[in-house]
């Protein structure tokens, strides 16, 4: 069978690192298909960012390179050629803002089946995309047969980057700005809060039963003593008593730990949509019928002021 083609993404010369979990994705497809797994670079420095994608389980990396910044056109026209000159199984993109502006139309043109925000790929006669609705109350099945257009959701898939030695291979595409019907002018970044959550290893996580504000001091106490990252469930946030970048969940930020520390948090389903690829989940919750001990590897039924403390002498 013909390779699994994944599209890196990038932006400004950066890669984007839930690109590792698209990888990670793509290897385990290619593995279910007995085939391939190769990678595209489009765009600018192209040539260095192949060394990133170049972990263990890709085949081949692909790199086109052209001095233009990242547009719906370049994307399209580039992927259209690559797709025709491989002829592969399926292509593979992030689901971000980039990757479904681009992937779509390349469904079209190509005249593919289009299965977006996969969280889970299965095969068996078709391909089969696991995907999430209503914030995660429902999961809807949805499958096609081969080629199609897949977009796989950011933190879906743990971000492991074995280094690996696949051959890289330049290709040839004149693509100049005569045929692009917009041009990207500037870039304007968001704001990036003091932390990065989704970089932690491990991460101590409080939910709504620390019940006063004040009580964060001995959860950043707590953090501080182990080298841990503070992270949140949603009501923390909703109430100010943390910023938005700090919020794990399905409207937060989407999470893989090697170990995820879950302080007096229940474990709605939007919560545990974010922390699912955690390596390994830990829960103090004094309800011992909390929804997140059903998916926690370790669970302490207790009081956490009680138990803080000896954590706090343990690490110091």
């Amino acid at each position: 069978m013909s390779p699994i083609l994944i599209i890196a993404e990038h932006r400004q010369g950066v890669l984007n690192t839930d690109t590792f979990g698209l990888l990670n994705a793509g290897i385990e497809f290619a593995i279910t298909l007995n085939t391939e797994a190769h990678v595209a670079i489009i765009g600018q420095n192209s040539d260095n960012l192949a060394q990133d994608v170049n972990i263990a389980g890709i085949h081949k990396i692909h790199t086109l390179s052209t001095s233009l910044p990242y547009t719906h056109n370049v994307y399209v026209k580039a992927i259209s050629f690559l797709f025709n000159k491989i002829q592969p199984s399926s292509i593979l993109s992030l689901h971000t803002s980039t990757g479904a502006d681009y992937s779509p139309a390349v469904a079209s043109i190509l005249n593919l089946p289009f299965l977006p925000d996969a969280i889970a790929i299965n095969y068996t006669n078709q391909v089969e995309i696991l995907h999430e609705m209503y914030s995660s109350k429902l999961h809807a099945k949805i499958a096609s047969s081969l080629p199609a257009i897949i977009t796989i959701r950011p933190g879906a898939w743990p971000n492991d980057t074995t280094p690996g030695n696949a051959p890289i291979e330049p290709i040839d595409l004149d693509i100049t700005e005569e045929p692009i019907n917009f041009k990207v002018k500037n870039y304007e970044e968001t704001p990036i809060g003091d932390v990065d959550i989704s970089t932690s290893d491990l991460l101590l996580s409080v939910g709504r039963g620390i019940g006063e504000e004040t009580n964060l001091e001995l959860i950043f106490s707590t953090a501080e003593a182990m080298g841990a990252t503070v992270s949140s469930s949603r009501p923390i946030v909703d109430a100010g008593w943390l910023p938005k970048d700090r919020q794990v969940g399905q409207s937060g930020t989407k999470i893989s730990p090697t170990i995820y520390l879950a302080i007096g948090i229940s474990g709605a389903v939007q919560h545990i949509a974010g922390i699912k690829n955690s390596k390994v989940i830990i829960s103090i919750n004094k309800d011992p019928k909390a929804p997140i001990f059903g998916v926690s590897d370790y669970g302490v039924v207790g009081d956490l002021f009680e138990i803080l403390p000896f954590l706090i002498e343990e690490f110091s």
